[in-house]
C-alpha cells in the first residue's frame, strides 16, 4: 500500500475502535489502482460529524453541514466525511437537502464516475460495487448509474467527465457521451468561475485533444464563452494544440485568445466573461500583445523575460506544435545580460530631468526616460546621471 495511505491509517483504525465503519475512498483509490500519483486522502464514515470531532483532538468543521470534517493528524489535513444521501438539486450543482446514513453503498451509490465511486479498507481491499475497476480496465469514463440523472444533480459532471478524458486518457461510454449531448444546456445553471477551473484542469491534461474534439462534437463547447461561435477550422486547430506543454493560467488563456483569433482590443472583455482575476487576464492579454517571430534587446527589456517567453513557447506551438529549447534558452540569456530591467534602475529620474530641461510635468517625462532607456540597451550609454545628461546634451534634446 501506498506511503500516503499507510500515513492515514490510523484515522480508520481509530475510527474502527470507536465502533464506526471507515474507508479510503475517491480519487486516491483510482489513483492507487491504476499507479498514478496519489493526491489528497480522503475518508468516509459512518461517524457523524459531532462524533468524528470527538473522537480526534485536533479538527475543522470546514463543511460540517455537508458531513465533512477535516482531521489533522501528524500535521496533515485529512477530509473525513459522514456517508450520506443527497435530495433536490434546484440549481443543478449542489444538494437541497443532504441525510446522514450508515451505508457505505448508497454513499457511493450518490457520486459521480464509476472510477471515482470505489473504497478501499485499511488492509487494502477493494470495494467495487458499480464496475470502477472494470471501466478502468477498459479506459472508459462511465456515470454511476443513469448519466442524465447524474448531470440534472450536477452539470459541471459533464464537464468533470471530459476533464478526466483529457487527465487519464480514456473515452467517454456511449451512455455517457449521448447524455451529455441531450442535457448540454443544464451548463447554463454553473457558475462561470466553476466552468473556468474544470476549463482549465481539462486543458492541461496530456489527453486534452481527446476531451476538447468530445466537446465540440457533443455540444457542450456552446455553453462555454467564445466556443460557441468557433468555425470548424478553429474547432480543429484548437484540439490539436498542446496546452499541456503550457507553463502558467496564462499562457493557457493567451493559447486561447490566439486560436479564437480575438483581437487584443478585445481580449481583456473577453477574459472577464470567465470572471478571472485581474492579474490573471491582464498578464494573459499581454502574452497575446507579446506575439512575435524575433526579438531585439530592447523589445525584450520592454515586455520582460516573464511575458517573454511565454508569448515565445505559445508561438513555437502554434507554429511547429513543440518547444524550442535552445531559444528559450537564448532568450534568458540576453535579458540577463541587459544592463539594466526596469526604468526605476535608471540613474535619472523624472524629477532630475525636469531640474536639467526647467520644464514642468508632462507626457515628455515618460517619452525621455523611454529614450535614454533604450541608449542604455541598444547604444550602450553608460548608465550614470552625468553620462546620460551629457548624452541628452550631444544628441540635440537639450
Amino acid at each position: 500500500m501506498d506511503e500516503k495511505f499507510l500515513n492515514a491509517v490510523p484515522l480508520l483504525e481509530k475510527l474502527h475502535t470507536e465502533g464506526f465503519q471507515a474507508y479510503f475512498v475517491g480519487g486516491s483509490v483510482r489513483d492507487f489502482l491504476m499507479n498514478r500519483p496519489i493526491g489528497d486522502i480522503d475518508i468516509a464514515t459512518d461517524a457523524k460529524p459531532e462524533e468524528i470531532e470527538r473522537h480526534f483532538k485536533k479538527t475543522i468543521h470546514v463543511g460540517k453541514e455537508h458531513g465533512t470534517i477535516i482531521v489533522l493528524h501528524k500535521g496533515e489535513p485529512y477530509e473525513v466525511t459522514t456517508f450520506r444521501t443527497e435530495e433536490g438539486y434546484s440549481d443543478f450543482r449542489r444538494p437541497d437537502k443532504v441525510s446522514f446514513i450508515r451505508s457505505l453503498k448508497e454513499d457511493l451509490q450518490r457520486r459521480d464516475l464509476t472510477i471515482n465511486s470505489m473504497a478501499m479498507t485499511k488492509d487494502g481491499s477493494i470495494i467495487d460495487y458499480f464496475g470502477g475497476r472494470n471501466d478502468i480496465q477498459k479506459k472508459r469514463i462511465h456515470t454511476v448509474g443513469n448519466p442524465s440523472e447524474r448531470f440534472h444533480e450536477d452539470a459541471l459532471r459533464m464537464m468533470r467527465a471530459l476533464r478526466f478524458v483529457s487527465q487519464l486518457g480514456f473515452h467517454l461510454s456511449e451512455e455517457t457521451c449521448a447524455a451529455i449531448k441531450r442535457e448540454k444546456e443544464l451548463l447554463s445553471h454553473i457558475s462561470i468561475e466553476r466552468k473556468a477551473i474544470e476549463m482549465e484542469k481539462m486543458l492541461f491534461g496530456p489527453w486534452c485533444g481527446q476531451a476538447l474534439l468530445l466537446m465540440f462534437s457533443t455540444g457542450l463547447s456552446t455553453m462555454l464563452p467564445g466556443f460557441r461561435a468557433c468555425s470548424s477550422h478553429q474547432a480543429e486547430a484548437i484540439s490539436r494544440f498542446p496546452f499541456h506543454h503550457l507553463k502558467s493560467k496564462e499562457e493557457l488563456w493567451a493559447a486561447i485568445l490566439c486560436l479564437l483569433e480575438i483581437s487584443p482590443e478585445s481580449s481583456q472583455a473577453y477574459l472577464r466573461q470567465w470572471k478571472l482575476s485581474a492579474k490573471l487576464f491582464n498578464d494573459a492579454a499581454a502574452i497575446q500583445k507579446s506575439q512575435r517571430a524575433s526579438w531585439d534587446r530592447f523589445s525584450l527589456y520592454k515586455t520582460g523575460m516573464h511575458t517573454a517567453l511565454s508569448a515565445e513557447r505559445i508561438r513555437m506551438l502554434l507554429s511547429d506544435k513543440q518547444i524550442d529549447q535552445e531559444r528559450l534558452l537564448q532568450l534568458e540569456e540576453i535579458y540577463e545580460h541587459l544592463p539594466i530591467k526596469s526604468v526605476k534602475e535608471l540613474d535619472i529620474d523624472g524629477n532630475e530631468l525636469m531640474q536639467f530641461r526647467k520644464k514642468k510635468p508632462g507626457k515628455w517625462i515618460a517619452e525621455e526616460l523611454e529614450k535614454i532607456e533604450k541608449a542604455v540597451i541598444t547604444d550602450g550609454l553608460e548608465n550614470g546621471r552625468e553620462a546620460i545628461k551629457e548624452w541628452l546634451k550631444t544628441c540635440n534634446q537639450a
